[in-house]
């Protein structure tokens, strides 16, 4: 069962643990598994902008589209056959 792991599927939310954040407790702190292309991506995108990788993803969340509803416009595009990363 690749991508799968205790029986849910890699990358969707957990029903029984939602994400909360209360904005006035500051900066969200988060852990997460980026694939090795990615983050070779990301890593670069990084230090050419002159940003740090928490710079370059709050700067790409700034600018993401969303529709009426709140969703990224290219949710559509993804492909939930393709395995996501494994946590270490």
């Amino acid at each position: 069962m690749a991508g799968r792991r205790h029986g849910r599927e890699r990358g969707k939310p957990q029903a029984h643990r939602r994400t909360s954040y209360d904005p006035s407790t500051g900066p969200w702190r988060t852990g997460v598994v980026v694939r090795e292309q990615q983050a070779v991506k990301a890593i670069t995108a990084a230090e050419r902008a002159g940003l740090s990788f928490a710079g370059l993803i709050n700067e790409l969340v700034r600018r993401m589209e969303v529709d009426e509803n709140g969703r990224p416009v290219w949710a559509d595009e993804l492909n939930p056959q393709e395995e996501l990363p494994k946590a270490g």
